[in-house]
């Protein structure tokens, strides 16, 4: 797990700043606690939202049709994880944060974060225009509200526009 912006692409690391600082000039601090994630934590996570296996082998069984075996295989290998409810739907390859290109923050109150909208809308709302500003889409705009999450694309998966040898560039695999 990488919370450093160094390891964004550098336009998105250059957005991410300025999200930082426009929040703050807003009166908010952010904490950008998750920047660049592997292949496996992608893995990890997105068994941990599935309780139904037949999800997961679904999910497989279409990354090897759509010729993304090497990613099928990754969600294999780091095997069934303990349900934790839902965290992403993203299997590995699917989100911006395995290309450094996405970011996920969280509103601050004092060195606290304030995870929940509920009560702290004024906060959240200020990140959500900070990012959007930026031409970023907002994860809070999402049809499954992910509020954290903004991203230098618009397109919701990168295997829907990108050919597995694309991919494999652009993962540097």
């Amino acid at each position: 797990m990488s919370r450093s912006l160094n390891d964004l692409v550098p336009e998105m690391k250059i957005k991410a700043e300025n999200v930082r600082n426009k929040c703050r000039l807003n009166g908010v601090d952010i904490l950008i606690y998750y920047t660049l994630r592997s292949l496996k934590e992608q893995a990890i996570l997105y068994r941990q939202s599935w309780m139904d296996s037949s999800v997961i082998q679904t999910k497989i069984d279409s990354l090897k049709a759509k010729g993304f075996d090497f990613l099928a295989k990754i969600l294999v290998e780091v095997g069934p994880q303990k349900y934790t409810g839902w965290v992403t739907s993203a299997a590995p390859g699917e989100s911006y944060h395995n290309y450094g290109m996405a970011i996920d923050a969280v509103p601050l109150k004092g060195n606290e974060p304030l995870w929940n909208y509920k009560g702290n809308e004024k906060e959240w709302d200020i990140y959500g225009e900070a990012v959007e500003s930026e031409g970023l889409t907002w994860g809070g705009r999402f049809k499954r509200t992910d509020m954290p999450h903004a991203q230098l694309t618009s397109d919701s998966n990168p295997l829907r526009s990108h050919t597995p040898e694309e991919i494999r560039k652009m993962l540097k695999i």
